[in-house]
């Protein structure tokens, strides 16, 4: 299978590893990232032989969310390549969610924005002791994407969910599994292998039991996720669209200036 220089695909007999392999940058998702990463899931997940997928981020951090700095880049059209980022990352979601085969995230470092949108569309998450889960939509004068407002929702309610995405955007490991947005935590140099261990295990099972379990959990809230998804990519645009947004974004984007050149 072929590799983007900025994901990366390992076949290992009947377990698919997809690596975010842009270290230097926190495998933070551009518009380039987000497209290889929707071309592997698609091939991955009808691979014959493919019984379990993991993801995970290559360095420091799983991923650090959307490429603040491609959306400088663009300034001059922000809600048109925010769209068209929010598009190929929102396809992801849904060929995770359609997808047969189980997938397991395996995260750590400082997750921001649409890393941990990534990480909860996945079946089951493993995270790092270390590992810190921050919203940062709201920072940066955006609303979510990926799903995130739905997965919140969905496992610690609306008024919970609200609170996380505004006031309270910063969580630890051990936060997150106590409300039940992970399935473990574990410590920091063990969770690639424990997740490898698990999808190995998965892999033993009969893969129609495998999949029928994952349709029966999904399919009530397939069509849900689809219309939030969709909800969010406009509101998304129309947050893009204001002037509040591009300030942060270019403040973003003149703090990692200044901190490349020191």
């Amino acid at each position: 299978m072929s590799n983007d220089s900025s994901v990366r695909v390992d076949l290992d007999q009947s377990i698919a590893t997809i690596t975010l392999s842009r270290p230097q940058s926190f495998n933070s998702l551009d518009y380039g990232t987000l497209e290889a990463l929707r071309q592997a899931f698609e091939q991955t997940v009808v691979a014959p032989g493919v019984r379990a997928i993991v993801l995970r981020g290559e360095g420091r951090s799983f991923s650090g969310g959307g490429d603040v700095m491609a959306m400088h880049d663009h300034a001059d059209d922000l809600p048109g390549f925010i769209g068209r980022m929010i598009e190929s990352f929102h396809a992801t979601v849904m060929v995770i969610s359609r997808a047969k085969v189980p997938v397991i995230a395996s995260v750590q470092g400082a997750i921001a924005g649409g890393g941990i949108s990534l990480a909860l569309a996945c079946d089951l998450v493993l995270a790092a002791r270390g590992t810190r889960f921050v919203t940062a939509y709201a920072q940066l004068g955006a609303s979510s994407d990926g799903g995130l407002s739905f997965r919140l929702m969905q496992r610690v309610g609306s008024v919970r969910a609200f609170e996380l995405l505004t006031l309270h955007d910063t969580l630890s490991a051990e936060q997150a599994h106590e409300l039940g947005l992970i399935n473990a935590v574990v410590d920091d140099d063990s969770a690639n292998a424990q997740a490898q261990l698990w999808a190995h295990k998965l892999a033993a099972l009969a893969p129609q039991a495998v999949a029928e379990f994952k349709q029966l959990i999904t399919v009530q809230s397939r069509d849900a996720l689809q219309a939030q998804l969709d909800r969010e990519m406009a509101a998304f645009q129309r947050c893009a669209g204001g002037e509040d947004f591009a300030r942060r974004v270019a403040a973003f984007a003149s703090r990692g200036a200044t901190r490349s050149k020191s």
